[in-house]
């Protein structure tokens, strides 16, 4: 019996992706993704209280794990500069082509302020790594040293500024590699020292 919901909500989770990928998610109904997985509308609140849910549910299943491989192609025994410029090209990467990345880009915002808590706690993993690779390079005499509050703020803002260029290009896979290297140059030279 677990099985099964297991592979009902893999199919609710996987229908749902897919929607919201060619519809965005401010356009796909909870009808919609019960149709696209070919289940029953109630089934759907079996799982889920709302489409909300769902895409809470489906970050918290997808993004720690992507955060984990985006942290593992990064060489921990580089200095912190190149640490922070590798996993900022990665980063703006993957909120500008990925189907993930786009659909926390585009839609958290517009969730109710419980949904993004949730979602912010699935990518603590990669705030604290920043903060670390920052605080390294501090400590080493690679970068200045900021209030940790405006230079947590200004590292996330400069990488979603990039992902968010990359996702607004008429074709993002072409240009996405010369955008997240210019964004990784831009935010590790404006904190060295």
């Amino acid at each position: 019996m677990k099985r099964a919901a297991d592979e009902t909500r893999d199919q609710l989770f996987e229908a749902a992706t897919q929607l919201f990928r060619e519809l965005g998610y401010e356009a796909t109904s909870h009808a919609d993704i019960s149709a696209e997985a070919d289940i029953g509308r109630t089934t759907f609140y079996e799982h889920f209280a709302s489409k909300e849910d769902l895409l809470v549910q489906l970050v918290q299943r997808d993004l720690p794990v992507l955060i984990d491989e985006l942290l593992a192609e990064v060489d921990p025994k580089i200095s912190p500069d190149l640490r922070l410029r590798e996993l900022t090209v990665r980063f703006v990467e993957f909120v500008g082509i990925d189907h993930l990345g786009l659909i926390l880009h585009t839609e958290v915002p517009r969730l109710s302020a419980d949904a993004q808590l949730a979602i912010a706690d699935s990518h603590r993993a990669l705030s604290n790594e920043v903060m670390d690779i920052y605080r390294s390079g501090v400590n080493g005499g690679v970068f200045a040293e900021l209030p940790g509050p405006l230079v947590g703020r200004l590292i996330q803002d400069a990488m979603m500024a990039g992902g968010r260029v990359v996702m607004n290009l008429s074709d993002p896979k072409q240009h996405v590699h010369e955008i997240a290297e210019s964004t990784a140059a831009f935010l590790v030279n404006g904190l060295r020292r």
